[in-house]
């Protein structure tokens, strides 16, 4: 099993898995958001070559309008 805390809640996945299919699994929308593992910001073009490793921390951050 892999540990990875995603936003600072604890998830387990059973082995390895990149940044994209965490955000699939995860139900989260690619709009308008920014990623982070280990506080290392990650591009978008990235995502399905980067895999955490296990303890790692992702930030997913989601742009929002305001005024």
């Amino acid at each position: 099993m892999i540990d990875i805390k995603v936003n600072n809640t604890s998830y387990q996945f059973e082995s390895q898995i990149t940044l994209d299919q965490i955000i699939k699994q995860l139900e989260i929308s690619v709009n308008g958001i920014a990623v982070a593992v280990n506080q290392n910001i990650i591009t978008k073009s990235d995502w399905s070559a980067t895999t955490p490793n296990n303890g790692d921390s992702i930030l997913i951050i989601k742009a929002t309008q305001g005024g």
